[in-house]
Formats: structure tokens, C-alpha cells, sequence
């Protein structure tokens, strides 16, 4: 028998309903048997013995020996580190306890509970089987996929050409880079492939807008201009993790991957959705093969409809496989050694590091932030400050301009000097900041961060201030500062009152060492918070991809408008400055906070009076768009909650019908398939 002969009968064989229901059965068996095996090896005690021993009271975890033991060898180091943060005697410090002072032994007590409970919260996450579940999920569902496709043999074949070419260059030091290249292009590739199919096979219904949307998906797959960013991102994609520095600490290697493997491949899809919304509409215009479809019983929103479930139908396939990459990947890396771990969650002492800490209660959380309390300003006191400056101003320059907006203007002006005031400590001096809400992050016995940052002068890379902070219930802490960039400090969730209310008394000085900083120190806006988390990052990078679509689907109907009555160069001007204005008008807001529109005297500048006018409406335009930052809270590990993507979804959702009804009328009135005589 010939070769095409036998591959012909193995391709009626891989067809056949009994092959797909025995490779299905196959596949579902192997893939709950892998779960279920792993999950079993995971919570197997160690020394092989069935024994189960309590955490603690009202704990209920099974755990293994090794892991008892682990946990009081870490309980001094987890301890200290949150201790040294919170000012707390736990750790090695609770073992001097101050006999004659019972609340000392009671603050120490309550110490080490607390720090028990957070190194619990951390090993847990080692034996956590989301990320290994959710890998089979995703392989199984694919290869069942490759099964009723009718490919099954033929990804076999192709899956051992490729394991005989990767296993060996894997062995050798040299090639390792370039074998995890390979599989990384390999899989992904793969899996685009695969979801593109199912798509097209989702996409077989019957009528207009289904035809046109199947005919947009194999443009997609033909234009050079779309492989060609297809290809760039999946190759970027996989060759990203050897970017990574593996000397660096743990933490910046999870987010450095987080923020490029989300950001980017937002970025290049985003490009490409503008260039081939608006060329599937322009071009067709251009050589004149939309005569074609519109000469056919095709209504002009069925047309228009068809080429948006189009894009958004490639849009959804490549961040399902940007996704699924980087949140697999997230969670490979998540198990490597952190700085100063002999092994995972281990260190010579039994328990995680620091970097291991920083990872698991900042970066890999949904965090809910929250700012300082406002100073409390009187209205009545606030009203007579007003009008003793317009009084001065007016002494001075008696043509001063008191309209509503010069008052508006000069109350915000007013308010941010007093804010500021507020936020300035001089040299020796100190102020009390007020956190309130925090009695959810009390009663979840979690670590909480204190974020600051300060500025003085023109923030010297090279001078360190020395900030003494003051929590409830705790020592003071003086802590070495640079200037200009964020520090953080680590607290138990003890320095939280009844209330729920954290207050941090701040002096700009050494107070053990009785010596002022140089000069004055200022929190500005966003230095000074706190934050604490509400769930893993898991259900949070789930609502940022959600929230990535929908800006995707967003930007493909604002090109797809565009391209209705403009050419095709002209329609990738206005929706790439779009694309851009929407991205950066977050910044454009904060700049137009410090841009004035009048002089030191009082006199309106026209010019700047246009500027502001045309950035505020940029910047109120683009406003929620630019409010939502998946992924910079992704990476930041901040809680992208439901609300906002609520709110983000109503607000680009209702815009983008907005703008498909406009592109509706617009193609009602165009002569698309008049014929001309020639």
C-alpha cells in the first residue's frame, strides 16, 4: 500500500464517530486520573504514614509531619519579618517577654497567632491545585477539540515529531533556551490554530451575519498584514520567558512577565484589530468587491454586524491564547525557588523568604487599596479664605477676574495647597494619618501594606531621610528612605482598631537617634496607603482579560465606523489617534491638574484657556477608558473590582453600539453597488 494511500485510510479512521467517542473516553480518563493523582501526592504525609495532625484549633487541614515541623521552624522567621513591619513583639522577640507587664505579653501573644496564621496562608498556596487543574482543563479541552475536529491522529503525529525534536535539545545546557522556544511556539501555535477552527464551526450558523463573519476569519488567516502580527505575537509571547533574569528576586521576574506578557500582547492585538477592522471594510470599498455581498439580499447592519463578530471572534481566540500562556507561565514561575529559598516556600530556617512574602501577600493578590483620610476643612472657614484671596487679588489688579470659573479655579487651587500643607512635614516635625474601612482586613488575620513615598527638594537619588512611623500598639520604626519612589513596610493586622481605623503617626526625624532630616518631606498624591487583600489573583486576571475584549471590541467598531466614509489611510488616522488619546488620557488629566490658565496676576492666557479646554474634553471623554488599567493593577496586584468592569463594560459597550448605529446610517446612504457603465 502507498504512503498518501495509508494516510488517506488513517484520515477516515481519525473521522469516524467510534475513534472520537474512544479517544474522548480516553482523554477524559487520563485527565481526571492526572488531577486526581497529583492532588493525592500533594497532600500525602511525607514520611508515607497516614497520620493526620491539627494545624490548630478549629483549623480542620490535613497536613503531612515535614510540614508540622516546617511550620514551627518558620514561626520565628514569619514573625520577625512581619513583626520588624508592624512594630510587634512576635518571633524570636516574643520570647522576651516583659514579666510585669501583662498587655506587652498579650500584644506578643496575639503577635505570633497572627504571624501562625500568615505563614499558613502562604504554605497553603504550594499545595493549591488551581493552577495544575486549570493546565489539564485547557489541554484536555483542546485535544478534545483536536478529536471531533476530525484531527486527532494528525496532532499525534505532529505532538511526537515534536517531543523527538525538543526532549534531546532540552538535555543539553546549550539548547535549553531554544527547546522551550520550540515547545512554546508549538503549543501556541497550535492552540490558535485549534480555537480558530472552533470558531469557524461556532460561526456556521446560517444567514448573512454568520457569512460574513466566516469570511472575515479566513481574511484574517490570508492578509499578510494579520500573519504578520499574528506571528509576532505568538513568537514574542514564547520567547519571553528567557527574557527573564533568573538571578533577579522572584517578584520582578513574576511581574516583569506579567506586565509584557499581558501589556504587549494587548498592545499588538490592539494594533492589529485597527489596521484589519478598517482595511475588511475599506478595501472591499476600494476594489470594489463589496458589489458583491451588497447587490445580495445583505442589509447594511448584517454586513457591518458580520464584520465586527468577525474581529472580535479572532480578538477572543489570540487572548485566549495570550491568557492561558501567561497565567500558566505566572503559575511555573510561582513555584520556583524565590531569593534565599533552598527550595519552593523554604528556606534554612523552614519558612518563606521574604521575597516569597512580598509575592504572595502583594503581587500574586487582589488588593484592595486605601488612601489617607482628607484633612477636615470647615466650609464656613474654607468660603472666607476665598474671599480674602479675590480681595487681595483684587488690591492688587482691580481688572482681576471674578467669574464662577476664576472662583471654581482658585477653590481648587485652595484646596490643593491646604491638602499639600497637610501631606508636608518640616524637619523634626510629625502629623497623624487617618486609614479608615480596614474591618474586613482585620478579620481576615491577613498582613496588610503600607505603601509610601516621599519628595523633597528635587529628590537627590543620592540622600536618604530616616522616617520614624508610629502604629497602634507597636514600637516605632525608623526606616532608611530614598527619595522619590515608593517604599513599603509590612503590618499585622493587630495595629487595626475596633473600628476599623489605622492611624500612623509620621515624624520627619531620626527619633532614636534624636536627629531632623534636611528638609521638608511631602507625600504627594498617591503616597500614601494602604492596602490589604480580598482573594487571590486568579478571579483578578480573569476580570482583566474580560476587561482587555471588551476595550478590543471597543476599538474594532471605532475603526469599522471610521472606515465607513473614509479611506483606508485616513480611517487608521482617526483610530489609531483615538486608540492613543484613550490610552494616555489618564496622564492628560494629571498634567491638566498643574496646567494654568492664568497668570501670577490673575490674567487669562487665551491660548492655554484653548489647550485646557480641548484636553478636558479629551480626557472626560476617554475618561472611564482610561479609569479601568487592568493591566497595571494586574501587575500591581491591585482588586480590578466588579463595579469598574461594570462600569467599563456599560460605558464601551454602549458606545460601541452608539458608533455601529451611526455606521449603519452612514452605508445606508452611500451608492455601494451602483453600476457605473464601465
Amino acid at each position: 500500500m502507498k504512503l498518501s494511500e495509508r494516510l488517506s485510510q488513517l484520515d477516515r479512521v481519525q473521522n469516524t464517530r467510534l475513534f472520537k467517542v474512544i479517544a474522548s473516553c480516553l482523554i477524559l480518563v487520563l485527565a481526571v486520573g492526572g488531577y486526581v493523582s497529583y492532588v493525592v501526592a500533594v497532600h500525602a504525609p511525607a514520611d508515607g504514614s497516614s497520620a493526620v495532625t491539627s494545624r490548630g484549633a478549629g483549623d480542620g487541614t490535613r497536613a503531612s509531619r515535614a510540614e508540622e515541623r516546617n511550620s514551627r521552624d518558620a514561626k520565628a522567621d514569619v514573625g520577625a519579618d512581619a513583626g520588624k513591619g508592624a512594630g510587634g513583639k512576635s518571633g524570636a522577640k516574643s520570647g522576651v517577654v516583659d514579666k510585669a507587664s501583662e498587655d506587652a505579653a498579650e500584644a506578643g501573644q496575639n503577635a505570633l497567632e497572627e504571624s501562625q496564621r500568615i505563614f499558613q496562608s502562604i504554605v497553603s498556596a504550594q499545595s493549591d491545585p488551581t493552577s495544575v487543574g486549570v493546565g489539564i482543563s485547557v489541554a484536555a479541552v483542546l485535544l478534545l477539540s483536536v478529536v471531533w475536529l476530525g484531527l486527532g491522529l494528525t496532532a499525534l503525529a505532529l505532538l511526537a515529531v515534536t517531543a523527538s525534536v525538543v526532549y534531546p535539545l532540552h538535555l543539553f545546557a546549550p539548547t535549553r533556551n531554544f527547546a522551550r522556544l520550540l515547545a512554546g511556539l508549538v503549543a501556541l501555535t497550535g492552540s490558535f490554530v485549534v480555537l480558530m477552527r472552533l470558531l469557524q464551526v461556532l460561526f456556521s450558523g446560517s444567514g448573512a451575519v454568520w457569512a460574513v463573519a466566516r469570511n472575515v476569519l479566513t481574511e484574517a488567516v490570508r492578509m499578510k498584514v494579520t500573519v504578520i502580527f499574528i506571528v509576532l505575537l505568538i513568537f514574542g509571547l514564547a520567547a519571553l520567558p528567557s527574557t527573564l533574569e533568573a538571578s533577579s528576586p522572584l517578584r520582578y521576574r513574576v511581574q516583569t512577565f506579567l506586565q509584557y506578557g499581558t501589556g504587549g500582547s494587548f498592545w499588538i492585538i490592539a494594533v492589529l484589530t485597527l489596521v484589519f477592522s478598517a482595511s475588511t471594510v475599506a478595501f472591499e470599498q476600494r476594489n470594489k468587491t463589496i458589489w458583491q455581498t451588497m447587490t445580495k439580499p445583505v442589509a447594511s447592519w448584517q454586513f457591518l454586524l458580520g464584520k465586527w463578530l468577525g474581529v472580535i471572534g479572532l480578538n477572543a481566540v489570540l487572548l485566549a491564547v495570550c491568557g492561558s500562556g501567561v497565567f500558566l507561565f505566572t503559575e511555573h514561575l510561582r513555584g520556583q525557588a524565590a531569593v534565599g529559598e533552598r527550595e519552593p516556600y523554604q528556606t534554612m530556617g523552614g519558612g518563606p523568604s521574604e521575597d516569597r512574602m512580598i509575592l504572595e501577600t502583594r503581587v500574586l493578590r487582589s488588593n484592595v487599596v486605601v488612601e489617607a483620610e482628607p484633612p477636615r476643612i470647615l466650609p464656613e472657614q474654607f468660603k472666607q479664605n476665598i474671599d480674602l484671596r479675590i480681595e487681595n487679588e483684587k488690591k492688587s489688579n482691580p481688572a482681576f477676574d471674578t467669574s464662577p470659573a476664576t472662583v471654581k479655579k482658585l477653590s481648587e487651587e485652595l484646596y490643593k495647597s491646604i491638602v499639600q500643607q497637610y501631606r508636608s512635614l518640616d524637619p523634626g516635625k510629625d502629623q497623624l494619618f487617618v486609614f479608615a474601612g480596614l474591618g474586613e482586613a482585620k478579620r481576615s488575620g491577613l498582613p496588610l501594606t503600607f505603601k509610601y513615598r516621599i519628595d523633597s527638594g528635587a529628590n537627590m537619588p543620592d540622600r536618604i531621610y530616616r522616617m520614624t512611623f508610629r502604629f497602634r500598639d507597636s514600637d516605632p520604626i525608623v526606616n532608611e528612605t530614598g527619595l522619590g519612589y515608593s517604599h513599603t513596610l509590612l503590618l499585622l493586622p493587630s495595629v487595626i482598631d475596633d473600628d476599623g481605623l489605622l492611624e500612623v503617626q509620621v515624624l520627619n526625624s531620626d527619633l532614636f537617634a534624636g536627629t531632623p532630616n534636611q528638609e521638608s518631606a511631602t507625600f504627594p498624591a498617591g503616597g500614601l496607603e494602604v492596602s490589604y487583600s480580598v482573594g487571590s489573583y486568579r478571579l483578578n486576571f480573569v476580570r482583566v482579560i474580560s476587561v482587555l475584549w471588551v476595550k478590543l471590541a471597543f476599538l474594532s467598531m471605532l475603526a469599522i465606523w471610521a472606515s465607513t466614509f473614509l479611506s483606508f489611510p485616513v480611517a487608521c488616522l482617526v483610530a489609531f489617534g483615538s486608540f492613543l488619546a484613550a490610552e494616555s488620557a489618564g496622564f492628560l488629566a494629571e498634567s491638566l491638574e498643574n496646567y494654568a490658565s492664568v497668570d501670577d496676576k490673575g490674567n487669562v492666557l487665551p491660548v492655554a484657556v484653548v489647550v485646557n479646554a480641548i484636553g478636558q474634553v479629551v480626557a472626560n471623554t476617554f475618561k472611564v477608558y482610561a479609569d479601568l488599567q487592568p493591566t497595571t493593577k494586574l501587575v500591581d496586584g491591585t482588586q480590578l473590582s466588579w463595579g469598574s468592569v461594570g462600569r467599563g463594560v456599560l460605558v464601551l459597550g454602549s458606545t460601541s453600539l452608539l458608533l455601529f448605529g451611526v455606521s449603519v446610517l452612514i452605508f445606508r446612504k452611500r451608492e455601494l453597488a451602483t453600476y457605473s457603465g464601465q
